[in-house]
């Protein structure tokens, strides 16, 4: 894969690096914008860092948002690691997933109180790894609105189960924990999208179905609520149709 930084400049959108409750991160927000503005937090996937998604962080913010993509622990500007490494993932994936879900109070409360998000109307994404954090960050924070996760898993120890996760006999409680498929209490009537390439070799899409199927018998007041788009013939990327998709959701639900 051929990994490239979108360097040019939006005219219409503001970009900042902030360190946020120490978190390196990028910020993007329509120019010359004035009071609180609904916010999405963007969490990158494995290999990625805030850079990688300045791009898609830029698109999502011309479009009246406030984007804040925060680098992943052992990315970016957090003790990178060689990601290509055949044992990384097995070692670090939860380690990094764990981390992003710990401080994301924290986190969700410093954009409130320091960058004019409104607490109202928060959402939270991510891509591959990316998704499954923003899977947890979901059933951590009750306030977030409304969740988007594009080729990853949020039924997370059943993906274990399946080789489609690595196991991690370290984080074992935190696993069980957080696991939004066991967590269906916590995130139930609140708005969900899911987009999956239906090729994806790298998280498979069936523990996706899985979660879906699970959660929609209880979304029988606010079907509206939890969708599932799957892409034909597409496999672990992040497309224009799915960037319209998460764009169109925040639109209707936050």
């Amino acid at each position: 894969m051929v990994w490239s930084i979108f360097q040019y400049e939006n005219s219409f959108i503001t970009t900042t690096r902030e360190e946020i409750n120490g978190v390196p991160s990028l910020k993007f927000k329509p120019k010359n914008h004035k009071g609180l503005l609904p916010t999405v937090i963007y969490y990158h996937g494995w290999h990625s860092s805030k850079e990688f998604k300045r791009f898609q962080a830029m698109v999502i913010a011309s479009f009246g948002y406030q984007v804040i993509v925060p680098d992943a622990l052992y990315h970016g500007e957090r003790n990178a690691i060689e990601h290509d490494e055949p044992q990384s993932l097995q070692k670090y994936s939860w380690e990094i997933i764990l981390q992003s879900v710990k401080e994301s109070q924290k986190f969700i409360e410093e954009i409130v109180k320091e960058h004019e998000a409104d607490p109202a109307r928060i959402g939270v994404m991510g891509s591959s790894m990316g998704a499954n954090t923003a899977g947890g960050v979901f059933v951590e924070n009750p306030h977030v609105k409304c969740l988007v996760g594009i080729n990853g898993t949020f039924a997370w120890q059943e993906a274990i189960k399946r080789n489609h996760l690595p196991t991690s006999l370290n984080n074992k409680e935190f696993i069980e924990y957080y696991d939004p498929m066991t967590n269906a209490d916590k995130i139930k009537e609140r708005a969900i999208l899911i987009l999956h390439g239906t090729e994806d070799t790298s998280v498979p899409i069936e523990t996706q179905m899985l979660f879906f199927n699970k959660m929609k018998q209880l979304y029988n007041k606010y079907p509206e609520k939890l969708k599932f788009l799957e892409y034909f013939k597409v496999n672990h990327k992040v497309t224009t149709g799915m960037l319209e998709s998460a764009i169109t959701w925040f639109k209707e639900q936050l």
